[in-house]
Formats: C-alpha cells, structure tokens, sequence
C-alpha cells in the first residue's frame, strides 16, 4: 500500500508543476507584451549564498506582479519547486544574463540540433534570441533534483533528461518556440 501511496503523491506533485510552469509560461508572455518582445534576463549567482539559486524565476516577473512575490533572497517570485524546497523553478532564455546582478554578456541556451525533435546528444549553444530556436524555458528539476540527469549540461531542452514516469529522475519542462508556441515534458 504504501508504494502505491507514494507513485500517486508523486504523480500529483509533478501535475502541480505542470500547472504552475503553465502559469509561469502566461507570465512570461504578459511580460514580453508589456515590454516590446523582450524577455527578462537570466540570472546566474555565484555568491555563496545564493549559488544553489541558478536561474531562478525572474524578479522582474514578481516586482511587477506577474507572478506573486516573496521576501526571501533567491525566491522573489513565490513559486517555489515542490521537488526542490527552498528553490523557485528554473528559468533560461537565449540573450542578456547577469552574474551576481550585474550584466554578463548573453545566456547561453543548449538546444538539440535536430530540435524540434529534441532527441540525442548532439547541439548547440544559442545566445542569440532572434535566431535561437527556443524563447524561454521553465523546468523543475524533478523528484531527485540531484540526480544526473536532473543536472546534465543538456538538460533541460534534452528530450534524454527529461523525467518520464513514477521513479523516475529528471527534469520537468515547459518552453516556448521562437514563434512563441508553448510545449511541455510528458
């Protein structure tokens, strides 16, 4: 019985993941409308105590009330990774980044080359937002967030690190094509 109990919590907390990146996919698009197309940038940290904050959500997205907000450091926006405690979901998108909250060049997105078939090992980094196959990309990463495939280079647009049944590792993903069609992880 108790198996059974747990396959089903599981179940449950990774449709609640598929819901909310949906939501936080609607967020993202609202802000890119109220702002000329642009997407907000990604943020990478290397400070001690934010260093396990790595793409989380934008700020942006919480400052103005896309998204609901929160007042602890790393987590802004109030959607915290079920999977991940203390970590909101995770957020990439080809173009400006900043390290440590100040500009650092263009986000550099790994996108497989056959996408959209989104299978194999083989790709590129894009950096470019315009010519980048992929806008933006949310992801959880998953049940056992650090397993390898929850922390693969290719993860998240790799269909190989994707989380795909009860017991499983990996991540769970919802991204947005250049033309801005939304598609999730099964």
């Amino acid at each position: 019985m108790l198996p059974a109990l747990a396959r089903a919590k599981e179940k449950t907390r990774v449709a609640k993941v598929h819901v909310e990146l949906y939501g936080i996919g609607l967020a993202l698009q609202m802000y890119a409308d109220d702002h000329e197309g642009r997407l907000p940038p990604v943020r990478v940290n290397c400070n001690s105590d934010l260093s396990e904050h790595w793409c989380q959500l934008p700020v942006e997205l919480a400052e103005e009330r896309y998204l609901p907000r929160s007042s602890r450091a790393g987590c802004e926006a109030n959607m915290e990774d079920p999977f991940d405690p203390g970590h909101t979901y995770k957020y990439a998108a080809p173009g400006p980044q900043l390290l440590n909250g100040e500009p650092a060049g263009d986000y550099a997105l790994w996108v497989p080359t056959n996408f959209p078939g989104l299978d194999g090992s083989f790709g590129r980094y894009h950096t470019d937002p315009k010519t980048s196959p992929v806008r933006w990309v949310l992801w959880s990463l998953g049940p056992r967030p650090r397993s390898k495939k929850s922390q693969s280079a290719h993860a998240p647009m790799s269909r190989d690190t994707w989380y795909r049944h009860t017991g499983d590792s990996g991540v769970i993903v919802r991204y947005a094509t250049r033309e801005g069609l939304q598609f999730k992880s099964p």
